[in-house]
This record gives C-alpha cells, sequence and structure tokens, in this order.
C-alpha cells in the first residue's frame, strides 16, 4: 500500500533544506473529502505527434505523466511545465505528451501528489500515487482502418452515461466523439467531474481518446469559461487561429475528422446573454480556418471525411428557426450554414455528424448540398439514446446508428471514398 503521509519541506533565509520539525508539524490532519485521484486519466487532442491527459484531484496537487514504448519501461516523463512552471491545481491536472511518433503505441501512467502551500517557502507535499499503466496508440495516415463513436445530448444524465460509456466500450472505436451539451450548465467543477471525466464512473477514455464538440448549453453556467481547465484547447499553432482552440482536423488511417463549433443556439442579440457572448464572429473566424485545414495534405487526400458540429447545419422545414430569432431556439444553425456548407461541399465531406434535437433524423444529400447529415439522439428517459459509429477501410466507411433503450439499429450506411 502507498503510504500517504505528508512531509513537510521548504526554505529558510540563507540556507535551503527539508524542515524536520515545524510549527506545522504539531497541526491535526484533516481527512480530504474525495480522493487525492478523483478520476481515470481521459486522453483529449491527439495528433500524430502528441496527446494531452487530463485527470481529476481532490485536493491541491501536482503531478506527471510516465510514458514509453514498452508497458515495463516507462522512461519518459511528461512534467507539464509552463512558463518554467510545474502544474498545480486543487481539481485538475492537465499534461501534454509532444515528441510522440505516428501509428505508434505508447503505455503510460500518471503521478499525482499532493501539494500544499503553506506561504512562499513552506509548503507539504504528499509521496506520489502512481495509476494503472494504460496504452493508447497515435493515429496517423498509415493505419488500414480507422474508427469513431460519437455520443450526444448526455445533459448529465447517469443512466444515459452508463449506457452510452457501456457501449463504447464493447464498440471499441479509436476515437469517440461527444458531440456537445455534455451537461444542462456547466455550474461548477464537481459537476465537471461526475458528468465529463468519470461519467458513469467509467474510464470511458483512458486508452480511447475522446474528442469535445461544445454545444450550446456547454456555454452556459458560472463555471463555462473554465472548462478548458478539464477539456482542454486543441494546441492551434497558426497565429491566425487565435481565438479559437475547439476545432480540430485530425487524419487517422483513411479516414478524416473534422470539429467545429456552432456555439449558442440564439443570436448574440438575445437578452438571455445581456451582451456577453460573441458568436457570430466567432463563427466567421471558423470558415477561415476550415477553408485552410480541408486543403491541409493530409486532410486533402483522405478517402473519407467526416464532420461533426452540435446545431445541425440543414434542415428540412422551410420554416426551422435558423438560430437569428429572438423567440425559441434554433432548429439549425444558419449563418454557420451559409458560412461552412460551402465548402463542405467544395471539399468533398461524405458526412456532417450533428446532434441538438435530441431525435434520430437522416439528412439525404441533395442539389447543392453533397454530404449526408446524420442527427443524434438524446438523453431523457422518453428520448431516443444513440452512438453513432463508423469504422473506414480504404475502399469503403460503414455507418450505424444504434438505439440503446430499445436494442435497434436506427440505419446503416456504407459510403464509397471521395473522387479526386
Amino acid at each position: 500500500m502507498i503510504n500517504r503521509r505528508l512531509f513537510l519541506g521548504g526554505f529558510a533565509a540563507g540556507a535551503t533544506g527539508i524542515f524536520a520539525t515545524s510549527q506545522l508539524s504539531g497541526a491535526a490532519e484533516t481527512p480530504a473529502q474525495k480522493p487525492l485521484v478523483d478520476s481515470p486519466p481521459v486522453l483529449q487532442c491527439p495528433s500524430d505527434e502528441g496527446i494531452t491527459v487530463v485527470w481529476a484531484v481532490g485536493e491541491p496537487a501536482t503531478g506527471w505523466v510516465e510514458f514509453g514504448l514498452d508497458a515495463d519501461k516507462l522512461d519518459q516523463i511528461a512534467d507539464g511545465v509552463t512558463l518554467a512552471l510545474k502544474p498545480y491545481d486543487e481539481r485538475f491536472l492537465r499534461i501534454r505528451l509532444n515528441g510522440l511518433k505516428p501509428e505508434t503505441r505508447y503505455y503510460y501512467r500518471t503521478a499525482t501528489c499532493s501539494f500544499r502551500y503553506v506561504n512562499a517557502y513552506k509548503f507539504e507535499r504528499g509521496e506520489p500515487v502512481y495509476g494503472d499503466i494504460r496504452s493508447f496508440t497515435t493515429p496517423g495516415p498509415g493505419q488500414a482502418a480507422a474508427s469513431f463513436s460519437v455520443i450526444n445530448d448526455t445533459h448529465q444524465n447517469q443512466k444515459t452515461l452508463k449506457l452510452l460509456t457501456d457501449r463504447l466500450a464493447a464498440i471499441g472505436s479509436d476515437h469517440t466523439v461527444w458531440n456537445g451539451d455534455l451537461v444542462h450548465s456547466v455550474d461548477d467543477a464537481d459537476m465537471v467531474v461526475a458528468s465529463m471525466l468519470r461519467p458513469a464512473d467509467a474510464p470511458f477514455a483512458a486508452e480511447k481518446p475522446v474528442l469535445f464538440v461544445p454545444g450550446n448549453h456547454d456555454y452556459r453556467g458560472v463555471w463555462a469559461r473554465q472548462l478548458d481547465r478539464a477539456l482542454p484547447l486543441w494546441p492551434l499553432t497558426d497565429l491566425t487561429d487565435q481565438g479559437l482552440g475547439r476545432n480540430f482536423a485530425l487524419r487517422n488511417g483513411p479516414l478524416a475528422l473534422i470539429g467545429l463549433d456552432t456555439g449558442e443556439d440564439k443570436p448574440d442579440r438575445h437578452p438571455a446573454w445581456a451582451g456577453m457572448a460573441k458568436f457570430e464572429p466567432y463563427r466567421e473566424a471558423q470558415r477561415n480556418w476550415l477553408d485552410r485545414a480541408l486543403r491541409r495534405p493530409e486532410i486533402a487526400n483522405a478517402p473519407f471525411i467526416v464532420a461533426f458540429c452540435h446545431i445541425p447545419l440543414f434542415d428540412a422545414d422551410p420554416n426551422a428557426n435558423d438560430g437569428d430569432q429572438l423567440e425559441g431556439w434554433a432548429g439549425f444553425q444558419g449563418q454557420a450554414a451559409k458560412l461552412w456548407g460551402p465548402l463542405l461541399t467544395e471539399h468533398g465531406v461524405q458526412l456532417l455528424v450533428c446532434a441538438h434535437k435530441h431525435r434520430f433524423r437522416c439528412d439525404a444529400p441533395a442539389e447543392g448540398r453533397s454530404w449526408m447529415q446524420l442527427v443524434g439522439g438524446g438523453h431523457g428517459d422518453k428520448e431516443q439514446v444513440t452512438v453513432i459509429h463508423g469504422k473506414a477501410t480504404a475502399d469503403k466507411l460503414e455507418v450505424v446508428v444504434d438505439e440503446l433503450r430499445s436494442g435497434q439499429q436506427l440505419g446503416a450506411w456504407t459510403l464509397s471514398p471521395r473522387k479526386d
């Protein structure tokens, strides 16, 4: 059993060293209300050369990730240094592993130390608590096959999350796309831990990364501006992409995955936002990012391109709310449809997977819109709970929609490779 006994360290004026005794040594220890390690690791923001590991802690802590090519030899350490400081947080630790090789299996484990500052020169630091050794495989174009699963509109419903995480484990896709509305509103860190890092107490993304696509509800609540502590932004390096970070363009085998952020389902001028949001210029900036992302060689030459966003970009109902109305809420995102839709068609995107409506729907391609749109189900006791999953090889992409309450398959499609 690991010894959790704390030791006291610090520095004195004119000398350095560990204090064996101090005024703190007689202080009674207060039992932690939460375990030091409060969630499994959650892999996020994968690329062919890096990945981010996030886990929850129950008290102020620091930590690192040990990794390597052999489970018995974790000979590399990622320490998460930012501006010369190692990580320290009372609820989340986030470590980026860089310098990885494409299409390579890595083994890793987290290390967590409780850490309490008494003052600038005195601190209490616990002994490391190590997580289980797990593994992940970096993506890359050379993979013979690639797969994804999509869940959405979970709204912190633990019964729904139990159904979904069990099904995700059975499918075993390379990546899970969580397509928005993870919660009703982002109210505090504990909600984020329970609903996003250990949903239904499942280690759902400890070996297969999750790709977060925000929904409108994920922007609501007093804690929404801190969500990147648990769901980090993608490391976009182009200076023209400042202000973004929720978009991704990822190539894995024959499959390219594109993430887009539709934002709120009401206009910026809506009284509900009290002037505190600017989603309209945000969608415009994403248009420029999307155009460049779809032209990247590894994306442009992919046999299959699948895009994801929370609010649909198309609705067959001519009276559907386009998100620019003060009454009601968007049935589709009209501004994004105008900005992004033509690019999806121009670059031969075959499939757009959306959410938001809480009921499954398939919109077949039509004149002027070459992409099929699938809309996932909902979360409530009387709603459809769907997993949309696809597997691509060089010659076909098979997509299936499962409804988990009834156990029925709602649809299946086979897509052919894109034409150059």
